[in-house]
Parts: structure tokens; sequence; C-alpha cells
């Protein structure tokens, strides 16, 4: 199955785009699709722990299951003054 990944921030610096598609397996959850988003950018391995989800414009949590064409969110901490 196909998601969209969204990627805001340090994310989109690191990956160099500010969305991708990405294949996965039935069932996948959306740790999986961070996984494989990892495996792809290494750099971003440390950062899970301080992200926030979203599947289809809702917040997530990392075990919620991913379906064909979801659009799935990674979305850093935001600072400002």
């Amino acid at each position: 199955m196909m998601v969209e990944v969204l990627l805001f921030a340090g994310l989109r610096e690191v990956c160099g785009q500010t969305q991708m598609h990405i294949e996965l397996a039935e069932g996948a959850t959306v740790a999986d699709c961070f996984a494989d988003l990892a495996e792809r950018f290494p750099e971003l391995s440390g950062s899970r722990q301080s992200l926030v989800v979203a599947i289809n414009e809702e917040y997530a949590t990392w075990t919620d299951q991913t379906a064909d064409g979801d659009t799935v969110a990674f979305i850093p901490p935001v600072s400002g003054g």
C-alpha cells in the first residue's frame, strides 16, 4: 500500500523535500512508516521521541495502523518567541 508522508521543519531539511510517497506492507503502523523513513535518512533515527504524528489531519499514535492512500504527517516541536 502507498501512503503520503508530510515532513515539516527540520525533517524537511534533512530529507530535502516536504512530502514523499512510501510503500508499506498491509497493516503497517505509523512507527513502521517512520522506521522506513529513518532507514532512508539515518539522521532521523534519534528524532522519533520528540515528534507528534497525524494520519489524515488527525492526531494519531505510533501504534495506529495506516491504510492505502493515507497521509501521515510527522510534526516536530515548534518553538518561537
